[in-house]
């Protein structure tokens, strides 16, 4: 029974990664906030993560580097090492805003993928 556990626990955390969706690449200048925006219909997770491009950018961070904050809130959630939220849909569009916490700029990936 062990024999078939080993590969079952490898494939599972790809196949969670697998379902996101890079919407798009972009540098986050000191401060700089950023409004995303997706059509949606039902709930979806929006989120952002570190780009291979800039190895040891979350341990730089000194404020927690990117901070998410979900449309119609006024408090947001900071991380070092990306992160998600679910977001309801306005009118057809689920939006965030991210904002650089840091004094350097920050390469990150923005994605969507299924709430569940």
């Amino acid at each position: 029974m062990l024999r078939w556990l080993l590969p079952l626990t490898l494939l599972i955390p790809t196949l969670a990664f697998a379902e996101n969706e890079i919407l798009e690449t972009v540098t986050l200048q000191p401060h700089e906030k950023m409004e995303i925006s997706v059509a949606a219909s039902e709930k979806i997770k929006l989120g952002w993560d570190h780009t291979d491009t800039e190895p040891g950018t979350a341990s730089k961070c000194q404020k927690m580097c990117v901070m998410m904050t979900k449309q119609g809130s006024a408090n947001g959630m900071a991380s070092m090492h990306g992160m998600s939220m679910g977001i309801l849909p306005v009118d057809g569009k689920a939006s965030a805003t991210l904002e650089n916490v840091e004094d350097f700029p920050i390469e990150i990936e923005i994605f969507k993928k299924p709430a569940r």
